[in-house]
């Protein structure tokens, strides 16, 4: 068996342990890339949300490089996300494709179910003890966890680094450092290490006035740099510490219901229903992202970055709720919306950036000469 599964933002080293650990052998699809997305345009249908394109080129790599098997995740929430696979696996038999599709069930890991995906994908019945299947979750949720780490780091560090680019090479290097690791004590040895990677990135001598922006939106635009045309990494080159509540690991922690920041951004959603907020998951990020535009309105952030796939309606519901209350004055936090797929533009996400950092940076300003 050699699986292959699409790619998530970072969180590729944590998916590949669950796999190895089972004894299977991994292709892994090149990171998401222009040339590498032809092919997934090419084959969705043209209505689709980007992620469905993105992670259909990314099966037909693996398997034209020979992979006969196809993990991907299933969930029965609103979100479309949960019902790619259903049809990615119809277009790609009606292809010519011949190889199984292993769904990994996500919508409640409490139930077990994705013990019968573990299963369903090892090689070497001796895995399948309880110790190993305990230590197999413990693995991949501790290098869910230091993806999540490296990722805060990235975030708040790009902003002060002295010579561009120190700290995308940091993260990357952090990732290699988290799937060299296949140990409990390797994988606490390497959270000191990425920790001194980043702290160790020289520092601009005289800072410029650094924006603590909120960055959240739909998971996997938000994770993926190719998809969002690296927006967090413009933001932090734009003099923004950037900060992130969103992560494979904060997703894992939801479907474990052991998530209890998410839980209170539910909280802080459902208490504002009277000016118009969700009582409810209407799918995507939409519920959390409203919470965390409340939260970070209280804590005084200069700025809100939402981001999703063209057409993701919980997530435009979200903007809508947003839009409102700031046009009527009951949120004061200057959001800034985007909206991704194949025909986004680089340079004109990158004009809007200025004109909206410009802005946050008057608005600051502005509101310290009048406390003054």
């Amino acid at each position: 068996m050699l699986i292959a599964f699409p790619h998530m933002g970072n969180g590729w080293p944590a998916f590949k342990s669950l796999c190895e650990r089972m004894g299977a052998d991994i292709y892994m699809p090149d990171a998401n890339n222009v040339r590498q997305i032809e092919q997934g345009l090419r084959n969705s249908p043209e209505w689709v949300c980007f992620p469905f394109k993105t992670t259909l080129a990314n099966m037909i790599q693996a398997l034209d490089a020979g992979a006969d098997t196809i993990a991907m995740i299933t969930d029965c929430g609103p979100c479309r996300l949960g019902f790619y696979y259903a049809v990615q696996e119809r277009i790609l038999k009606d292809k010519g494709y011949t190889f199984s599709m292993k769904h990994l069930p996500q919508a409640d890991l409490l139930t077990f179910e994705w013990v019968t995906f573990l299963r369903s994908i090892c090689q070497d019945p001796r895995r399948m003890t309880i110790s190993n299947l305990f230590l197999t979750v413990r693995i991949f949720l501790m290098k869910s966890y230091l993806v999540a780490f490296a990722e805060d780091f990235e975030g708040r560090v790009r902003c002060y680094e002295a010579c561009s680019g120190d700290t995308t090479r940091a993260l990357k290097k952090s990732l290699l450092i988290i799937d060299d690791a296949k140990t409990v004590q390797e994988l606490k040895r390497a959270k000191r290490d990425i920790s001194r990677l980043f702290l160790s990135i020289p520092r601009k001598q005289k800072n410029e006035e650094i924006l603590r922006v909120g960055f959240t939106g739909e998971i996997f635009i938000l994770l993926d740099d190719f998809s969002n045309h690296g927006i967090k990494r413009k933001l932090g080159e734009m003099g923004c510490e950037v900060v992130m509540g969103t992560s494979v690991y904060e997703w894992v922690k939801h479907k474990l219901h052991i998530n209890f920041s998410r839980k209170y951004l539910e909280y802080l959603s459902r208490q504002h229903q009277s000016i118009g907020s969700l009582p409810l998951d209407i799918g995507g990020e939409a519920i959390w992202v409203l919470g965390e535009y409340i939260e970070w309105s209280q804590e005084e952030y200069d700025g809100f970055v939402h981001v999703y796939p063209f057409t993701c309606m919980p997530e435009i519901t979200a903007k809508s709720i947003i839009n409102s209350w700031y046009g009527k004055g009951l949120f004061t936090l200057p959001p800034f919306f985007f909206s991704f797929d194949e025909h986004s533009g680089e340079a004109g996400l990158i004009t809007r950036l200025e004109s909206y950092l410009d802005l946050i940076r008057r608005k600051k300003q502005e509101k310290r000469f009048r406390s003054a």
